[in-house]
């Protein structure tokens, strides 16, 4: 009886054995995906800038001012170099930003930065050049009314 028993015993124990090695190896392997996974999207996002000045240029033209801020910061610390009319499209991204928080404080009554937010509005329209068109869009993205501006 005593080797009958010493017999299950073990058989135990290397069943229990053989579940934890599974379950390491199991984890082992998530990890190693999670890793890679990981590795590739860094990757992906510290690259340099794929495209430059078109993908600016649909940004604004389907008015999806949040995402040309976003690209216009993000090309910014990078240090893509400025070329062709990107120098106008930087200053459109920088017109809405200013125009969204003059619009933020003018409604919850900060008189103080609005004025500051309208003046920086206002050094921006100087540069948008032939984007000079985005002023009127921008007030009617953001519900301002152009005559009730300042």
């Amino acid at each position: 009886m005593n080797g009958h028993q010493r017999t299950e015993g073990k058989t135990g124990v290397s069943r229990r054995n053989l579940l934890l090695n599974g379950i390491v190896i199991l984890l082992c392997a998530i990890l190693c995906i999670q890793i890679v996974t990981f590795a590739r999207e860094s990757s992906d996002y510290l690259k340099g800038p794929e495209t430059d000045e078109a993908l600016l240029i649909q940004w604004v033209s389907h008015q999806n001012y949040e995402r040309l801020v976003e690209d216009v910061y993000r090309y910014e610390a990078l240090g893509v170099p400025v070329e062709g009319d990107m120098a106008q499209i930087y200053a459109v991204a920088h017109y809405y930003e200013a125009a969204m928080l003059y619009n933020a404080h003018q409604k919850a009554g900060n008189t103080q930065q609005a004025e500051e937010k309208f003046a920086q509005m206002q050094a921006y329209e100087e540069q948008l050049g032939e984007y000079a068109f985005v002023k009127e869009e921008i007030g009617a993205f953001l519900g301002m009314e152009t005559e009730n501006i300042k």
